[in-house]
C-alpha cells in the first residue's frame, strides 16, 4: 500500500472518482507539482492561526492564477483548493455562491452578475445563520423592507441574535454577501428571500456604509484555520430593488409581489449547499482510512511468531473497523456524485424529493464521516494523535459538519415530518426515498420473517435483496414507532435520529447497489464484496430495531453476525489492496508521515520530532535556570 507520486487511472479509479473528477484532479496534480508555492510551503502544523490563513489565502489566489491561465472550470478550481490543503476561503466563491446566483437569480441578474464572480472581480459568500437562529431557518430575525420611496430595500439587522454568524469567506475576503432575510412589503411578512448585499468597497475593500462586520476568531481543535468566518449586522443598510434574486419570486416597483410557481423554493439553497456535502466528506474518510490501512500494514504488535509480531491489519478489531468505513466513504461519494447531477439540473428536479435526499444524505454522511475519522486515528495507537499523520487535521476539519448545514438531531425531524405527512396523506410514492411507508401499509409484508433458510448460510446473507428487504423493513419499523409516538403528542426529537439513519441507510444501501451493476466486469467482485461489507455492517448495527419483532430469530442474528465476519475477511483477503490502490492518493495529498514512499513511518515520526523548534531550547533556558534557584532565595528567609 505505498503512496503515489502520481493518481491511479485504473478502470476502478475511474469508476469510484468518476471520469470528469478524475480527470481534473489529475490536471490540478499535475499543475500544482512542481510549484513551490505548494510543494515546499512552511510546515502548516508549526503555523499561528494569522500565519496559516495568511499562508493558505497566497496558495489560493496562486490557484486563481492557475485557473485562468489553464482555464479550469468552477469545479475544477473547488477541486483545486480541495486537494491543495482546503484554501476554504477562496473555494466558497465559486462552491457557494456562483451556484445560488445560477440557481436563483433572473436570467437578467445572471448575465450582470455570473462574469463578475466567475472572474472574481467580485468574490461573494452565503450570509444566512444568525447568533440566535441556525437550523431554524424561520426564526430568522434580518429584515429587508421594501422603501417604494426610493424603490430600494432596507436590510436591517434589529437585535443583538440577528447578527450573521458563521459566514464562510465573510470575515475578511468577501466584497459580496447573499443575505437570507425577512422580506416585509407594505407590513406584511413574505418570509425569508435572499439579497445580494455589497459589503465591502471594491477599490479600497473597506466596509461599505451601515454594514458592520468582524472576523468570527479561532475555532476549537483548529478547526477551519484556514477559513475567515464572520458576523456580520446592518443597520438599514440600502440596496436596490433589483439586488432581490428573481429567479423563483419577483418584486415589482409599485411592491406587488409575484410568489414562486413552486412552494418548496426556499428549499433551493440548502439543498445546493448540502448536495455537496456527501461526496466531498467521502474523499475525506477515504484519505483518514487510506492513511490509517499504510500505518496499520507497517505496523507490528504482540503475538510475535517466529520472532515475527503480527500486523496490525491481520487483527479483526482493526478490519472491523476501518473496511465498514472505507466501504461508507466509497458509497459517500458515489451517491454524492449523483446529487451534484441532480443539483446541476435543480431547475428540473423534484425539489422535496432532492430536499429530503440531501437532508437524509447530511446527516448521515456527517454523523458516520466524523467517528470513521476518528477511528481512523484511534486504529494507529497513540501515534496518531501526532499532527503530521494528518488525522488530527482531518477530524478537526469534518467535525463541525454535524452541526452546519443543520444540527443532526434538529434536522432529522425534517424526515419525521414528511414520513408522517406522506402517511397521512398516502402520497409516498411522490418520495422514492419513502418507499418503506408503502411497506407498512402491507400487513402482510409487516409481518413476513427475514427470507433466509435456518441454517442462514452466508450466501443467502449475501443477497443483495435480502440486505434491501432487511433494511426497508427496519425503517418500516421505525416509521411505524415514530408514527405512533407523534400521535399520541410524545417529544420525539431524539427518537427520530434512529429513524434518519435507518431512512439514510437505505437510501446509500441503493445507491451503492445500483453503481455496483455498473462496474466494469473485471472490478465487480471487489464492488460487490465492498457492497456487501457496507450493508451487513448496517445491518449488524440496526439489530435493535427488531427488538420484539418477529422478522428476525436467533438463528438468523447469528447467521448474520458470521456472514459479516466471512464478508470482512473476503474483502481483507482479495479486494482491500484494490481499493487502496483506486484510490490512488498521492503523497502530497495525505501528506502523512504514515503515507510516505522514502520513509517508513517511525523514520517520519522521528524526523518530525528532530525538526520541532522546541528542540533547540536556548531560548528558555535563562528562565529554566532561574528556576533552579528560587529555592535559594527562601531558603536564605528562613536562616
Amino acid at each position: 500500500m505505498a503512496a503515489t507520486a502520481t493518481p491511479s487511472t485504473s478502470p476502478l479509479a475511474n469508476f469510484i472518482w468518476g471520469e470528469q473528477r478524475l480527470q481534473r484532479r489529475c490536471e490540478i496534480l499535475a499543475a500544482v507539482a512542481q510549484n513551490p508555492v505548494f510543494t515546499q510551503p512552511p510546515n502548516p502544523h508549526a503555523l499561528s492561526r494569522k500565519d496559516l490563513w495568511a499562508l493558505r489565502l497566497k496558495q489560493g489566489v496562486e490557484l486563481l492564477e492557475l485557473k485562468f491561465k489553464l482555464g479550469w472550470s468552477n469545479q475544477q478550481f473547488v477541486d483545486a483548493t480541495k486537494i491543495t490543503a482546503d484554501q476554504l476561503t477562496m473555494g466558497v466563491n465559486y462552491r457557494i455562491f456562483i451556484r445560488n446566483l445560477e440557481a436563483q437569480m433572473s436570467p437578467e441578474q445572471k448575465a450582470y452578475w455570473l462574469p463578475k464572480a466567475e472572474r472574481f472581480e467580485i468574490s461573494g459568500c452565503y450570509a444566512q445563520t444568525e447568533l440566535g437562529h441556525g437550523s431554524n431557518v424561520r426564526g430568522i430575525e434580518t429584515t429587508a423592507t421594501f422603501d417604494p420611496t426610493t424603490d430600494e430595500i432596507v436590510v436591517h439587522s434589529p437585535t443583538l441574535s440577528s447578527h450573521k454568524y458563521w459566514i464562510g469567506s465573510l470575515g475578511v475576503v468577501a466584497t459580496h454577501a447573499l443575505v437570507i432575510a425577512r422580506l416585509l412589503v407594505r407590513g406584511r411578512d413574505l418570509g425569508n428571500h435572499v439579497f445580494l448585499v455589497q459589503v465591502r468597497d471594491l477599490n479600497t475593500h473597506a466596509l461599505m456604509p451601515n454594514v458592520r462586520i468582524y472576523e468570527q476568531g479561532e475555532k476549537g481543535m483548529g478547526t477551519f484555520a484556514s477559513m475567515d468566518n464572520g458576523v456580520m449586522a446592518f443597520s438599514h443598510c440600502r440596496i436596490p430593488r433589483a439586488n432581490m434574486l428573481a429567479g423563483m419570486v419577483s418584486l415589482d416597483a409599485d411592491g406587488t409581489y409575484h410568489a414562486a410557481k413552486n412552494s418548496k423554493h426556499a428549499y433551493t439553497s440548502m439543498v445546493i449547499i448540502r448536495g455537496l456535502m456527501s461526496e466531498e466528506l467521502g474523499i475525506e474518510v477515504a484519505k483518514a482510512v487510506v492513511i490509517a490501512l499504510k500505518y496499520a500494514q507497517f505496523r507490528r504488535q504482540f503475538n510475535p511468531k517466529d520472532g515475527v509480531e503480527r500486523k496490525v491489519i491481520e487483527y479483526a478489531s482493526v478490519q472491523s473497523r476501518l473496511f465498514p468505513a472505507l466501504g461508507r466513504a466509497v458509497a459517500m461519494m458515489l451517491l454524492g456524485r449523483e446529487m451534484r447531477a441532480r443539483i446541476d439540473n435543480i431547475v428540473n428536479e423534484s425539489l422535496e424529493d432532492l430536499h429530503l435526499q440531501t437532508v437524509g444524505a447530511k446527516i448521515w454522511a456527517s454523523e458516520h464521516g466524523v467517528r470513521d475519522v476518528e477511528v481512523a486515528r484511534l486504529s494507529c495507537g497513540g501515534h496518531g494523535n501526532m499532527a503530521s499523520t494528518g488525522l488530527g487535521s482531518l477530524y478537526a476539519q469534518l467535525s463541525p459538519s454535524r452541526t452546519y448545514e443543520g444540527e443532526t438531531y434538529v434536522l432529522s425531524q425534517q424526515i419525521g415530518n414528511a414520513v408522517v405527512k406522506h402517511w397521512k396523506n398516502k402520497s409516498e410514492q411522490s418520495i422514492s426515498a419513502l418507499s418503506y411507508l408503502a411497506r407498512l401499509r402491507d400487513n402482510g409484508r409487516m409481518s413476513q420473517g427475514v427470507q433466509v433458510s435456518s441454517s442462514s448460510r452466508a450466501d443467502e446473507w449475501f443477497n443483495s435483496e435480502v440486505q434491501g428487504d432487511f433494511l426497508e423493513h427496519r425503517a418500516a419499523v421505525l416509521a411505524r414507532r415514530h408514527i405512533t409516538d407523534v400521535a399520541a403528542g410524545k417529544d420525539t426529537s431524539y427518537d427520530v435520529f434512529e429513524l434518519t439513519m435507518a431512512h439514510a441507510d437505505l437510501t446509500y444501501f441503493r445507491g451503492l447497489q445500483a453503481q455496483v451493476k455498473q462496474t466494469a466486469q473485471n472490478d465487480r467482485e471487489t464492488m460487490q464484496t465492498l457492497a456487501n461489507v457496507f450493508a451487513l455492517n448496517a445491518m449488524i448495527e440496526g439489530l435493535a430495531a427488531f427488538a420484539g419483532e418477529s422478522y428476525l430469530s436467533a438463528a438468523h442474528v447469528s447467521g448474520l453476525r458470521a456472514a459479516y465476519q466471512d464478508a470482512i475477511a473476503a474483502f481483507a483477503t482479495a479486494h482491500a489492496d484494490a481499493v487502496v490502490a483506486a484510490f490512488g492518493f498521492t503523497e502530497y495529498e495525505l501528506n502523512s508521515v504514515f503515507a510516505r514512499a522514502d520513509q517508513t513511518p517511525y523514520e517520519g515520526l522521528l524526523d518530525v520530532a528532530k525538526q520541532s523548534e522546541l528542540t533547540d531550547n536556548v531560548f528558555i533556558r535563562p528562565t529554566l535556570l532561574k528556576a533552579r534557584s528560587l529555592w535559594k532565595k527562601y531558603e536564605r528567609a528562613k536562616i
